[in-house]
Formats: C-alpha cells, sequence, structure tokens
C-alpha cells in the first residue's frame, strides 16, 4: 500500500509564486528607479536620491503588495486559477497596492517621493510581475508532469457534473489536479465487493479516467492511491454518501469536497451565506441590480466607442477584402433576439454566399462549411466577422458580454427542450460570452451551454466581464472552435 505524500509537497506551487512575485517586484522598483533617475528622460532638479532610501522603501513596498495578493488568494496552498483570473488579480492586485504605497507616502513627510515614480512604478510592476508569472508557471509545469507538488484527485459518483470536473482537471494544467480515477456508487447490500487488484480493467469513466472500485472501499483507495483530495459528484437523492464518506476517511489527510448537482436543480449559482450562526445555501437569486445595469451599459457605451475608433481602419482593410472575395453586401444583417425577447438586428461582415441558405434555409454553421468564403473562413478563424457588433453594443441591442443572442426558430426549439433557456434573455446578448470563452460555441451542447449562461446572468459582475473579454482575446488569438 503506498504512503500519503508529506504536505510539504503542496508547497511548492505558492512558495515558487511568493518568490517571483518578490523578485518581480523588487526589479520592478530597483528599475524603475533607474529609469526615472537615470535614464536621462525626466529632469531632476533636486538631484538624484540615494538608492539606500528608495531600497529601504521597497521593502514596505513588497510587504504590502504581498499582504494584498495574499488576501486576494493568489497564493492558495492549491491555486484554483486559469491563467486569466490569474492576470485580473494581478492587476487588481497591483492597483490596490500602488494605492496603499502611495497613501502611505504622506506619512513620510522627512522624504519627498516622485508622482511620476509610482505612475512608472505601476506599469513595470504588471509588467514583471506577468512575466515572472509566465517563466514560473512554465517551470512548475515541468515539475508537475512528474507529479511532484500536483493535487491527485478522484472523482466519486457517475453525475454528469463528474465529466465537467474531469475535463476542468485535464484541460486547465494550473490548476494542478492529477485525477487518478472514480469509483463507483453502489447502493444495492447484495453485490459482491470490487477487487481492487483488478481495477485498472474495470469499467472507465470520462476520458479513459479508470474505475478504482466501489465507494465503500473508499478508505483502501485513497491510502492505495496516496489520493489528496476526494471530489463526490453525487446526485441530491445521494446526499446522505456525503456522511458516510467523512467517516469512512477519518484520520486520513485527505479534503473532501461536494460538487452540488446544479443540472437536476437547473441553476448555475449556489452560495453559501450565513445568518446568526446559521448556514443557508442560495441556489438561485435575481441577475443584474440597477446600478449593476448603469456601470454595465457605462463600460460597453466607453469600450464599443473607444474599440470603434481604434478599429476603424482595420475595419476598413476587412471591408474591402470581403468586397473583394465575392458577390453580395458587404455586411450582413439577421434577426436575433435579445434581452427580454425583444428581436434587433444583428450586423457582422458577410462569410458566407449570397445564396447560402436557399437550399438549407437556418442550419448551423459546421466545421470545413462550404457556403464560407475564402476571406470569411479566415475571418471566422479570427471572429474578425463579429468586429461590426460594436456598432450594436453602442446602440444598445447587445452587450460587450452576455449570452450569445440566437435566430426566434431556435429561442423557440431551445426553449421547449431546455428549462430556464428563456431566462438567459435577463441581460442585454453579448458579443462574447462565460459560455464562448469555454470553447461552447458553434454546433456545441446546448444544455452545457445554457448552463454557462445562467451562470453569467446569475454572477454578473464587472471583474466578470473584463475577465471574460481577457479570455476572448486569448482564444481569438488561438482561432479556437471557430469556423
Amino acid at each position: 500500500m503506498s504512503e500519503r505524500r508529506s504536505r510539504r509537497d503542496t508547497l511548492i506551487k505558492p512558495a515558487a509564486l511568493i518568490v517571483c512575485d518578490l523578485v518581480m517586484l523588487e526589479m520592478a522598483f530597483l528599475t524603475t528607479y533607474w529609469f526615472r533617475f537615470h535614464a536621462g528622460i525626466w529632469p531632476v532638479p533636486l538631484g538624484i536620491p540615494p538608492l539606500d532610501i528608495y531600497i529601504s522603501a521597497s521593502l514596505v513596498v513588497l510587504v504590502v503588495f504581498f499582504g494584498i495578493f495574499y488576501a486576494n488568494g493568489l497564493y492558495g496552498e492549491r491555486v484554483m486559477r486559469g491563467i486569466e483570473e490569474e492576470i485580473t488579480g494581478i492587476f487588481k492586485g497591483v492597483v490596490l497596492g500602488s494605492l496603499l504605497v502611495l497613501a502611505l507616502t504622506f506619512f513620510f513627510r522627512r522624504m519627498t517621493y516622485s508622482r511620476s515614480f509610482f505612475g512608472l512604478f505601476f506599469l513595470f510592476c504588471i509588467f514583471f510581475l506577468m512575466l515572472g508569472r509566465a517563466g514560473t508557471h512554465l517551470l512548475l509545469r515541468h515539475i508537475l508532469k512528474r507529479g511532484v507538488g500536483s493535487t491527485r484527485l478522484i472523482l466519486v459518483g457517475d453525475n454528469p457534473m463528474r465529466e465537467r470536473v474531469m475535463r476542468a482537471a485535464q484541460e486547465l494544467s494550473g490548476l494542478a489536479l492529477q485525477p487518478v480515477g472514480w469509483l463507483r456508487v453502489r447502493t444495492g447490500r447484495a453485490e459482491a465487493p470490487v477487487d481492487l487488484q483488478d481495477d485498472q480493467a474495470r469499467d472507465t469513466g470520462p476520458e479513459t479516467l479508470p474505475c478504482l472500485g466501489d465507494l465503500r472501499q473508499i478508505r483502501e483507495v485513497v491510502q492505495r492511491h496516496a489520493v489528496d483530495l476526494v471530489v463526490l459528484t453525487l446526485p441530491f437523492e445521494q446526499l446522505d454518501l456525503v456522511a458516510h464518506t467523512t467517516a469512512a476517511l477519518e484520520n486520513l489527510n485527505t479534503d473532501v469536497k461536494l460538487v452540488p448537482d446544479m443540472q437536476a436543480l437547473h441553476t448555475s449559482r449556489m452560495r453559501l451565506t450565513e445568518l446568526a450562526g446559521i448556514p443557508f445555501i442560495s441556489v438561485r437569486e435575481g441577475g443584474l441590480s440597477g446600478v449593476d445595469r448603469i456601470v454595465k451599459r457605462t463600460f460597453d457605451l466607453f469600450c464599443s466607442a473607444a474599440g470603434m475608433l481604434v478599429l476603424l481602419p482595420v475595419g476598413i482593410l476587412l471591408a474591402l477584402l470581403v468586397k473583394l472575395d465575392s458577390r453580395g453586401p458587404l455586411l450582413y444583417r439577421q434577426e436575433r433576439v435579445g434581452q427580454d425577447g425583444r428581436e434587433f438586428k444583428m450586423i457582422k461582415f458577410r462569410t458566407m454566399r449570397q445564396d447560402a441558405e436557399a437550399k438549407t434555409g437556418p442550419v448551423w454553421t459546421v466545421a470545413n462549411d462550404p457556403r464560407v468564403t475564402r476571406v470569411g473562413r479566415w475571418l471566422r478563424r479570427f471572429s474578425l466577422d463579429e468586429l461590426p457588433q460594436l456598432w450594436n453594443v453602442l446602440r444598445g441591442d447587445m452587450s460587450l458580454v452576455g449570452p450569445r443572442p440566437e435566430r426566434r426558430m431556435f429561442v423557440d426549439q431551445f426553449s421547449g427542450q431546455m428549462p430556464r433557456y428563456f431566462e438567459r434573455h435577463r441581460v442585454r446578448s453579448g458579443l462574447t460570452g462565460w459560455a464562448q470563452v469555454h470553447g461552447l460555441r458553434g454546433d456545441t451542447s446546448i444544455s452545457d451551454r445554457t448552463l454557462y449562461d445562467l451562470f453569467y446572468v446569475e454572477n454578473w459582475s464587472l471583474a466578470l466581464d473584463v475577465k471574460i473579454i481577457l479570455m476572448t482575446i486569448h482564444h481569438v488569438l488561438r482561432g479556437e472552435n471557430a469556423y
């Protein structure tokens, strides 16, 4: 039987990130000092301040930034963050840290700090921290491939949520999760126990994940495979097995987490709150409040106007390419269903032949679709055909981020098939969305897309919008699942 690994292994990733951030922050501080006082770009009428004073000040900066990053969860023992989420966390931390350090300077009147120094330091912080984290993640990825510092987990149950957990563990290498197998849940008392010696030859779960036996043998499985984390994906009628599992793992240094069956409740949000020491689990809450709508609309107006101005030369070039490639109108207008079921004309660069749906009628676009033009295929590859929708955003038909709009016939069809499907129309439709940045675009699962869209509707925040936009840029550059 395998021995449990030391918990010191799980400290590798957070320790590496802490060292990386502290080194990069000090480099940013020293680079700013040189750039401001020695590069010759800015005048120094009062003379160059002593370096040792600024080095002493940098120690305060390191403490402040570390405290903020720690409070934001950037150094969790098991850092469950994707790259876009990490970028957002770092940016927020640098903004808060810079403001706090700037405020602290008012208490040190004996020394005058250059305001331009803090502006430069902010920019260098972002650059050095991103560079350092990228390098650290490459190093950690090499280490984690050997199984050092990763979290070994097993999944329990045959719930649909198991596949989503498995997919996330496999696709997001930054999570440092190493699935080793799954366990069946048997409720019959007369069934014979599973032979663990032959578990590799048994049934397999998603992505050929081996079945390691039955839930009744969980203690032996955990010890045998040195498991750090047990993830329960159980239907609600089997929640009594949670207590059974925790009791079976008594005195073992193993974490247990429950993934609620959100699909069974047709919900995307479960939040734990506390009232007078009593825990409440919220399974459904309202969408955007009044002030949320004001903030979101202001963000849309500013970004869409700026985007149209900056991307105007690109738009003119793309329009010329579309016109030269094939006959037909430059723009394609199509009725789509938006917020509260209202229809609007969504515009995009034409990427198909003019008679594309003359014989087939409204159908999904598929990979290598013969109706797509040569330029259109390239535009779709990098989602450049969507740029005219910035005008839809400016007009108020759409938002930068939200559930993607569909045609009326598809909305009616999906509303009959999927409970709560129409609730995705409680917000404006988006140029990009939470489902799209998770690869759910085009001819993909409607149920999965609906679940992701409902998650967005029920969990909106401006930070989430920024995160989705960053993820969109990342996926567009890679041209993933675009046709």
